[in-house]
């Protein structure tokens, strides 16, 4: 008979003294005692919910016990953008390390980090913008001719469960990308990913040592003014 499985976190053989602690009610200041991992418990003066203040789901970002640990509360705490962002970056990490893909993994990181900003300056949605600058370099299913990294943008967003109209959208970003549909290239989130690609590229050619298409063949290239500026302060440190 095999034994059952318990996460060595929740299992309390191997908590300390620290994981049973008292802390005061939010709503009446009586004291409370939590065990580390209640997410909330009734407090006994005043009959509220308090929250544990020092419950941490982080393992909830990448643990596949999550669920049964934690119930409904992992998939809330998956479901965060930043988290979903996080998670995004380690299945790409992953993905392309193992195939020895360095270079493009170091344009999907600096895609993803230019994203970031162009979408703060210019706006945008940053789970979309970000998942479509992370994933620009794998083909988005396995039937296209594109790079055979073993994985596909398709598969990485059903693996990690990412809301449909997520999915759809970033599914848009990246066949525009690729000249392929033309519903995404008039919205904020196409013009910051395409913007944020380009710029990686650019980072890419100039530390590899290759040619750099002319200043005004970028510039015209670029559909945001942030973006623009960003090329305009990366050619200006080359010459």
């Amino acid at each position: 008979m095999s034994a059952v499985w318990r996460c060595p976190g929740q299992d309390t053989r191997y908590w300390t003294p620290e994981d049973i602690f008292e802390e005061p009610c939010p709503h009446c200041g009586q004291p409370v005692e939590f065990w580390k991992n209640d997410v909330s418990v009734r407090c006994p003066s005043c009959k509220k919910q308090a929250p544990n203040p020092k419950f941490d789901p982080g393992c909830a970002a990448w643990c596949s016990y999550a669920v049964q640990c934690l119930g409904p509360v992992a998939l809330d705490y998956q479901r965060q953008p930043q988290v979903v962002r996080d998670r995004l970056n380690a299945e790409v990490r992953k993905a392309l390390m193992l195939t020895g893909q360095q270079e493009a993994l170091n344009r999907s990181l600096k895609a993803a980090s230019y994203v970031k900003e162009l979408v703060k300056k210019e706006g945008g949605d940053m789970l979309v913008a970000v998942a479509a600058a992370l994933l620009h370099e794998f083909p988005l299913n396995p039937g296209e001719n594109g790079e055979a990294h073993g994985e596909t943008a398709e598969g990485i967003m059903s693996r990690l469960e990412l809301e449909r109209p997520v999915v759809e959208e970033v599914q848009g970003i990246l066949a525009s990308l690729r000249g392929a549909g033309a519903g995404s290239e008039k919205t904020r989130n196409y013009e910051v990913v395409a913007d944020a690609v380009v710029l990686a590229r650019l980072v890419s050619r100039m530390q590899l040592g290759q040619e750099i298409p002319p200043v005004d063949g970028v510039q015209a290239s670029l559909h945001t003014s942030t973006a623009k500026t960003l090329a305009r302060q990366l050619l200006q440190t080359r010459s």
